[in-house]
Parts: C-alpha cells; structure tokens; sequence
C-alpha cells in the first residue's frame, strides 16, 4: 500500500535538506539533489510532463507550464534590457569597461550619460529638442487565451468562453463593416489619424513636437492644437502630407487593413492591446495563461524621434548626434521590452497568489506533482522579483531622457 507524504511535511523535507544532500525521492523527482530548484532559476524538465487527464492535473499542469515560460522569459527580458542599454552607451561613447557590467551598472550608466548630455545641449537658451516617443503596441491573441482557459479549466467550453479586452483594444481582421477605425496605407495624406509623424498640416489635435506653428500647447510645453508644419507624435485627424507611421480612418464597410474597436461581425484571428479578462474560468486558470502569453507577447516598436528647434552651435553638434544615435540605437527597443516586463510583473503577482492555491491540489496526483508544485512556489517569487529590478532600470532611463 502507498503512502502519499503530506504536501506540508514533503515541502519541509525539500527545504530542510543540508546543502549537497539529495531530496526526498531520489533521481526522477524534480529538484533531487538540489535545494532551490532547477538550475539557474528555471523549471525542471521533469516537472513539464503529463500529470493525468483530471481537473487538478490540467490546473498543475497549466500552472508549471506558465512557470517554466514566465522564468524564462524574466531572465531572457533582463538580457535584452542590457543588450538596449549597450547598443545606446557604445553610441554616446561610453568605454567597454563601463558596458561590461551588471544590468544595473551598464544601464545606471547610460542613463547618467543620457541625463547629461540633454542638460548640456538643453541649457543651449536658443535651442528647444523634445524626444518624441510614441508608445509601443503589444498584443495577446484572443484564441490562444481561449485555448488555454479550455486546456486549463476542462470544464470550460472555448467557444463559449466571454473575454473582454481591458485598458486596450480588440484589434483584427474584419469580413464586415469595421465601426471602429480601419489602418490603411497613406503615402500621401492621411485623414484620419496619423500615429508618428504627419510631415505637414496637422488639423486636428497633434499632440507631440510641431515643427512650425503649433495653435495650442500643453503645461509640458508640447503642442496640443493644430498643427502647421510638421507634426511629431500623432495628428488625430487631417494630416494633409504623408504620414509616416500608421494612418487611421472612421468606420468603413470594408476594411482591407486591421481592424480596431469594432466589427459588424466576429474578428478572424483577434487580438487585444490591453488584459484579457474571462468569465466563468477560474482565478488560477487565469494567472497561468495570462502568464504564458504575456511571456510571448507579440509587441511592436513605438516611434522615437529627436526634434530641434532653433539653430545648433558648432560645440554641440556633437553631443546631439550621440544622442540622436543613442535613441535610434536602442531607445525603442528598450521601450519594448519596459512593456513586456510590466506585463510580466503583474503576471507574476497573479502566479505568486495562485501557487498558494495550487498547494494543496496536487496531493492527489503524487510526489511528483507535489515536488513540481513546491519548486515552482519557489522560483517563481525569484523570478518576479528580477522582473521588477528590471522596471526599475527601464523606468529610470526614460526618466532620464524626459528629465535631461
């Protein structure tokens, strides 16, 4: 007859071992011969496996898989944060001793760099340069979440799943009328919305840098009326020369591009721009598909641009270039992956709370899940906590180049 060690008693076991003592259960069971986990932070191989056909089974197992990929990309996203902030140090000069650091230490020094050379440039009394940065778009596909609540919850069926798309927009294909607004191709006048740089009348609102006459401006002094000259940023409606970026138009019966915001009939392949909210799946479910996704978010590069106004002194020149070439290097890449480790982070909250709830499932399904479980509650805090040293570092050089 089999004994099934109590979860509570079994994770004590894992953790009261003496460093170099192999764990309870020997070789097979995840973690033996270690104290926290697989290596390096990730997931054992032997936790991604097939724990039974059950409720709890597809809950675990849903669970460890979001653990292995959210791990992953914590450590991945880390190394891409110090491969932006050396692409932008090598352009303002930075030496290789200063790039050959930490995360931290590289990424600390670029934004000092940053910082300074704004200031000096900025302190020129008949200059004005705004950093231009339109925010870059990530987007979570609608099936996929549905797939995994069905795989997690298998009580649940997909096609009855009801998901909302918060604090974004459900964005796609649309066979119908699209009664929200539809990208379309606008080399030569835009009039919609112009979303990057409109190069000449701007009726509507351009919020952003106008290059000209701008017939309203904001408390940060960027232009927020109409826009004659060039318009850096966005123009809600009217771009009367190219637009360079993503033009907008109101709803049409056909829509050859995306669609955004609304479709006469269902989206083919949607998309949404914010969190996926379902109903009827339940909390852990939910924190372990939002977690896979937002590990493989798909995003999208915003537009960053570098705009002068007034006339640039000889002894400055230089400066302005390590800097445009900085920006260019890096800066929107590293806005890209500040969204992803924000998605990241608030996914690993949902994780943190939903290990809790897990704990006790796997008792059912044998030492295995249990020690799967327990690696897991102990790597995943790691993992978030690395994810939210890397916002601060990505927050701190956008503060650096707003402040500057």
């Amino acid at each position: 007859m089999k004994h099934s060690l109590p979860l509570a008693l079994f994770a004590l076991a894992l953790v009261g071992c003496p460093p170099g003592t192999a764990l309870p259960g020997g070789p097979g069971v995840p973690g033996a011969g270690t104290t926290s986990g697989g290596a390096n932070g990730q997931l054992s191989s032997e936790c991604q496996t097939d724990f039974g056909a059950t409720q709890a089974a597809a809950k675990i197992e849903a669970f460890l898989g979001a653990t292995a990929k959210f791990t992953r990309a914590a450590s991945d996203l880390d190394g891409s944060l110090k491969d932006n902030c050396v692409s932008m140090g090598r352009a303002l000069g930075l030496s290789g001793g200063q790039l050959s650091g930490t995360t931290r230490a590289v990424c600390d020094a670029v934004s000092t760099k940053l910082r300074d050379e704004l200031r000096a440039i900025r302190a020129e009394a008949s200059l004005r340069v705004d950093i231009v940065a339109q925010p870059p778009r990530c987007e979570i596909s609608v099936d996929a979440y549905a797939g995994c609540a069905a795989r997690c919850d298998v009580d649940v069926d997909p096609g009855e799943i009801n998901i909302e798309c918060e604090g974004g927009e459900l964005v796609g294909s649309c066979s119908g009328e699209c009664t929200g607004s539809c990208q379309v191709e606008a080399s030569a006048g835009c009039a919609g919305s112009c979303e990057g740089t409109c190069s000449a009348g701007c009726t509507g609102v351009c919020q952003g840098s106008c290059e000209g006459t701008c017939s309203s401006t904001g408390p940060d002094g960027q232009c927020n009326g109409s826009c004659d000259g060039t318009c850096h940023g966005s123009c809600s409606a009217g771009c009367e020369g190219s637009c360079e970026g993503s033009c907008w138009v109101d709803a049409q019966a056909s829509c050859q591009g995306e669609c955004r915001g609304g479709c006469s009939v269902d989206y083919t392949e949607p998309r949404c721009t914010g969190t996926l909210r379902p109903a009827h799946v339940s909390a852990e479910c939910q924190a372990s598909c939002e977690a896979s996704l937002n590990a493989e978010a798909s995003c999208e590069p915003g537009h960053v641009e570098v705009v002068v106004t007034g006339d640039v002194s000889e002894d400055l020149t230089p400066r302005l270039e390590r800097v445009r070439a900085a920006l260019s290097a890096g800066y929107g890449q590293l806005l890209v992956t500040g969204e992803r480790l924000r998605r990241l982070r608030r996914s690993g909250r949902a994780m943190v709370n939903a290990a809790g709830q897990l704990r006790g499932t796997g008792q059912a399904l044998g030492l295995n899940a249990i020690a799967c479980i327990t690696e897991a509650v102990s790597i995943v805090p790691d993992a978030l906590a690395k994810v939210s040293v890397s916002v601060e570092i990505e927050v701190n050089i956008s503060a650096s180049v707003s402040a500057g």
